[in-house]
């Protein structure tokens, strides 16, 4: 399993030769989350001459430039998404065209740079499908460990102190994890495996 980067939503807005474009970026997860975040977008801009967009979402990756000469606003988003590094994310741009035409150059250049300042005001968070266990502790032993930097951790999820120390954690391999565990108490911890979700941490910068 393995980590990857993906967004926060946010909002980017300048004028170029009165044109105006509105670049939002949203969290998508899916061909459908893409679908419907763009039809909100287009129903509260309807008037708008293009919504130009485009999105990654796992084996989903799709652009459109609503209009636009061809390869002149699709494909520049989609390029700003790929050089984020970023996965379940959606860029669209809204133009309000302002009587003077751009130019094929230009409006490659004007819808990057709204691609990249919406991604740039986006935050980040990094999201994982890890493996979760809970891992039960007798005081004295995690007293000993406490304070001790797991490698193979991801996050730890919750916390309990009842009769035992009762740890939920996230973790990418649970092989890894456990081996670790055990060298770290000499096996003395109760673990139960809880199943598999996604776990998110946000990035601070």
């Amino acid at each position: 399993m393995s980590a990857f980067l993906t967004v926060e939503n946010a909002e980017f807005e300048y004028e170029i030769s009165r044109s105006k474009f509105i670049a939002f970026c949203r969290r998508v997860r899916s061909d459908e989350e893409a679908t419907n975040a763009i039809a909100e977008i287009r129903k509260k801009y309807r008037d708008a001459t293009h919504v130009c967009h485009a999105y990654i979402a796992h084996e989903c990756a799709r652009n459109s430039d609503d209009g636009e000469p061809s390869g002149t606003a699709g494909m520049p988003i989609m390029d700003a998404l790929r050089g984020a590094g970023v996965n379940e994310a959606l860029v669209a741009v809204v133009r309000y065209f302002g009587g003077i035409k751009l130019g094929t150059g230009g409006l490659v250049r004007a819808y990057s740079y709204a691609a990249n300042g919406a991604l740039s005001a986006a935050g980040r968070l990094e999201a994982a499908d890890c493996k979760i266990y809970k891992v039960s502790y007798d005081y004295n032993v995690y007293k000993k460990i406490e304070k001790r930097e797991l490698q193979s951790l991801y996050k730890i999820v919750k916390q309990e102190y009842n009769r035992a120390v009762d740890l939920t954690y996230a973790v990418l391999n649970g092989d890894e994890f456990l081996k670790e565990i055990t060298s770290l108490t000499q096996g003395k911890f109760v673990a139960e495996e809880l199943g598999e979700r996604r776990v998110e941490r946000k990035i601070v910068t």
